[in-house]
């Protein structure tokens, strides 16, 4: 009998945090896309956001149109101190539509 190792898809775990920065200038959101850009396809993304309800409510939807495999869960928690998105890394940010 031979034993081989098993891998699975969805192993590997893309974290990234959104929260304000007070030392520095530099956009959360915008680190937190560059972190996500860093991941690969089938990665689970796992999005903690401790910003407003009503703003993490934007970037989690964002984060879901552009990064998000549909056909797979995708579980988002939107709550007025933490809220959390986890999903399938899709591999590359879909195109964004021109509305000319």
């Amino acid at each position: 009998m031979v034993s081989l190792p098993l891998s699975a898809d969805f192993d590997n775990k893309c974290s990234v945090l959104i929260t304000l920065r007070f030392q520095s200038n530099d956009d959360a959101y915008k680190d937190a896309i560059s972190k996500i850009e860093q991941c690969q396809k089938n990665d689970i993304i796992s999005v903690t956001s401790f910003l407003e309800k009503a703003v993490s409510k934007i970037y989690i939807t964002d984060i879901i149109q552009s990064y998000c495999m549909f056909n797979h869960e995708i579980v988002s928690i939107i709550d007025e101190k933490t809220s959390n998105l986890s999903c399938v890394h899709r591999g590359k940010k879909r195109s964004e539509r021109k509305l000319d």
